[in-house]
C-alpha cells in the first residue's frame, strides 16, 4: 500500500536556508492550482499574507502553508484565483467573445496599432464556431479547468466528424481540421496573454499541418473554351464550371453547397462543408 500524498510540501532550500512551498490536491484545491503552487517561494505569497513570507522554521512554514491553502478556497469561493485574474466563463462563451468586434481583446490589441480589425477575418471565424465548435461538449466547460486531455478529446471528435460523410454534419477536410484547431489555438493563446499564470492545455499539442500539394492549374485560355457553344451540355455544369472558375471553389465544396448557402442579394456564398468521397469504409 503506497504512501498517502501530503496536503502540501514544504522543503527547505540548502543553497538559501529558505522554504519552498508545494501544493497536492489532497488539500482540497483544483489541480490547476496546485500546479500554479508546486516548489514556489513564500516570497510570493499575496499581500494578504505578507506576515508569512518569511518564515524561519519547518513550523512556520507549515503554518503559512496552512494560510495560504484557507486564502485560495476563500478566493474560489469569491469567484476568483490567486493573483490569476481569471475569468469565470465558459469555453464557448469565450470564443464567442474572441469573435465579436465589440468584445473581442484582438480589437483593442488592432486599435492600438492603428490596425483596422478585418471584418472578413471575424466571419470566418464565426463560421469556424458555428459549423465546428458551438455544439460541442468542450463548449459547456470552464476556461480555467480546461485540460490537454479535453483538447485532445474534442482534436478527436473533430477528426472523426472529418473522417465520417455524415449527411446532417457540416464535415470538412484536412485543411478544415488544421484551420479549426489553429483558430482554437489562437483564441486560447489570447485567453493566456490575459491570464498571465493560466496554463494553456495546448502548450504541449504541437500546431497541426496540412499536407499541401502543388496541383498545375488550367491556363486561362483553356478554361475559357469550356464555355464555348456546345461544350457544356447542361445549366448544371455551366453552374459548376462557372463557381469554380470565378470564385475559386474546389469540386468538393461546390458539390457540398445547400441552398441555404447561397445568398442571391449580395450575391455570397457560404463555405462550410466539403463533400467526401471515403474509398475504404471507416469501423468504429
Amino acid at each position: 500500500m503506497g504512501r498517502a500524498e501530503k496536503p502540501f510540501n514544504t522543503p527547505k532550500r540548502k543553497d538559501s536556508n529558505t522554504y519552498q512551498i508545494t501544493l497536492n490536491p489532497p488539500c482540497g484545491l483544483s489541480r490547476r492550482i496546485c500546479t500554479e503552487w508546486q516548489r514556489r517561494s513564500f516570497q510570493e505569497l499575496p499581500e494578504e499574507l505578507k506576515n508569512h513570507r518569511y518564515p524561519k522554521t519547518k513550523a512556520a512554514a507549515e503554518a503559512a502553508a496552512f494560510a495560504l491553502i484557507q486564502y485560495l478556497k476563500k478566493k474560489h469561493e469569491e469567484g476568483s484565483a490567486l493573483r490569476l485574474k481569471t475569468i469565470d466563463i465558459s469555453v464557448g462563451d469565450w470564443i464567442e467573445k474572441f469573435i465579436n468586434i465589440e468584445t473581442s481583446p484582438r480589437t483593442g490589441l488592432n486599435a492600438a496599432e492603428n490596425k483596422p480589425y478585418s471584418l472578413n477575418t471575424l466571419d470566418a471565424y464565426k463560421s469556424y464556431f458555428n459549423c465546428h465548435i458551438k455544439n460541442d461538449p468542450i463548449c459547456k466547460l470552464k476556461m480555467a479547468e480546461v485540460e490537454e486531455e479535453d483538447i485532445l478529446e474534442y482534436c478527436t471528435r473533430l477528426s472523426v466528424k472529418k473522417l465520417m460523410k455524415a449527411k446532417d454534419e457540416k464535415v470538412g477536410g484536412s485543411r478544415t481540421f488544421t484551420t479549426v484547431v489553429a483558430f482554437m489555438r489562437l483564441a486560447f493563446n489570447e485567453y493566456q496573454r490575459k491570464t498571465k499564470r493560466w496554463l494553456n492545455p495546448f502548450q504541449n499539442i504541437k500546431t497541426p499541418k496540412s499536407n499541401k500539394r502543388s496541383w498545375d492549374a488550367l491556363p486561362e485560355a483553356e478554361m475559357l473554351k469550356l464555355f464555348q457553344p456546345d461544350v457544356l451540355k447542361d445549366t448544371m455544369e455551366l453552374a459548376v464550371c462557372s463557381a469554380m472558375f470565378l470564385s475559386g471553389l474546389r469540386r468538393g465544396e461546390i458539390y457540398a453547397l445547400r441552398p441555404e448557402d447561397l445568398d442571391w442579394s449580395t450575391p455570397k456564398i457560404l463555405v462550410c462543408r466539403a463533400w467526401q468521397r471515403l474509398v475504404k469504409k471507416i469501423k468504429f
